[in-house]
């Protein structure tokens, strides 16, 4: 059996996100696996060369194998479909393959995925033009996000994801606001499937980091990307009124961090290999979701709460609808204040409150995540 994941992030990036999982699980399985982990351009020259200095090797190579891992490749495009200028022509999303250099078709063809029994799309960007083409027994679509409420979405983009919609023969959606968008364009076989977590990987003990033994406590942390979502005014203003707590920020920033640098009791740690990240979680107090309300924001089912509850610690998180749809055991914040008195009774809770934050860890696992899926593969392919 074999699958195409079509995504937004390579294969090795130190951001994993749900599809990392799925395409492992099909490893697992026995399934031969491809990955296309996105297209890079030459605006990346300008912005994210973080990216670019993963992709680039990867598309020079013509594609590379990981031991006991998939084949990836990652696609080189002239002119992205983006937001941008005169970019956001549909023809450019439908067109993808004759802007990449060379055809992805063509790399495809000598990967051997030009065909296979599942094509899982993600990235509704760069890859939606292979719904179009012949070879792929089943196609899922994966909308992991509200796609179109990213900065750099075109205004055409609803409607290709609508397309890709009717033409999927499954599609999963993750938070509950997409499912309810998505339920409206086609209302079978569309699914809820929200991210998940693997216990056995936070559960195991880890030694302290070397970069937190120096620290006050208590511990508050961030993991994921900082992005234009993160509320750094929010953050800074939370930390400058409590200044007793450490407050550690790990991932890639994407935007200027120095209002919260230039606290004493901040430290930006930057991106750690995901392997690493249980022993941060382990040994902090609380996990922060800190992001400005938006349709985005709204919509995004925040896998990094499922790995903080998973380690005991209690969240606090801006009042998202999502995260309030999934009625987790975390507490909500408004404004500076409400964050504030929040993380104060998060900072609070009794050692025999944890078990409450694993026990809903535990009721969404990524196995059950694979068991949901698995049963609509295997209607697919029958």
């Amino acid at each position: 059996m074999k699958a195409l994941f079509a995504e937004y992030l390579v294969w090795d990036t130190p951001f994993r996100v749900g599809s990392h999982h799925y395409a492992r699980h099909f490893l697992d399985l026995g399934w031969e696996v491809g990955w296309l982990g996105g297209e890079f351009h030459p605006f990346n020259l300008l912005n994210n060369r973080p990216e670019l200095a993963r992709k680039f090797p990867i598309w020079r190579q013509h594609g590379r194998h990981h031991p006991g891992g998939p084949w990836e490749y990652a696609a080189f495009k002239l002119l992205p479909y983006r937001r941008w200028g005169p970019l956001y022509r549909e023809g450019l999303a439908w067109k993808g393959d004759r802007w990449a250099l060379p055809p992805v078709r063509r790399v495809l063809t000598r990967a051997g995925f030009d065909h296979a029994d599942i094509l899982w799309l993600t990235n509704v960007h760069a890859y939606s033009w292979l719904i179009r083409q012949p070879g792929y027994r089943a196609i899922v679509y994966r909308a992991a996000d509200n796609h179109a409420a990213f900065a750099a979405s075109p205004r055409s983009l609803p409607a290709i994801e609508e397309t890709v919609v009717r033409r999927a023969d499954a599609v999963f959606a993750v938070s509950h606001a997409v499912y309810e968008r998505l339920r409206q364009v086609r209302s079978e076989g569309v699914y809820h499937l929200p991210n998940g977590v693997d216990l056995a990987r936070f559960e195991a003990v880890q030694p302290l980091p070397p970069e937190v033994a120096h620290l006050r406590r208590p511990i508050a942390v961030y993991v994921g990307a900082i992005h234009y979502w993160f509320d750094v005014n929010l953050l800074a203003e939370v930390a400058r009124r409590r200044d007793d707590v450490s407050f550690i920020l790990i991932g890639q920033a994407h935007v200027p961090l120095t209002r919260l640098t230039d606290l004493p009791n901040v430290h930006f740690l930057g991106t750690r290999p995901p392997e690493e990240l249980p022993a941060y979680l382990q040994h902090a107090d609380v996990g922060l979701i800190p992001f400005i309300q938006s349709p985005l924001t709204d919509s995004i089912n925040p896998l990094k709460m499922y790995e903080y509850l998973a380690c005991g610690l209690p969240v606090v998180s801006t009042d998202l609808a999502e995260v309030r749809a999934m009625e987790a055991p975390v507490y909500l914040a408004q404004d500076v204040t409400s964050f504030c008195d929040t993380l104060d009774a998060a900072l609070s809770i009794a050692d025999a409150d944890r078990g409450v934050y694993r026990a809903y860890a535990a009721q969404h696992t990524w196995q059950a995540r694979y068991a949901q899926v698995d049963a609509v593969v295997d209607q697919l392919l029958k």
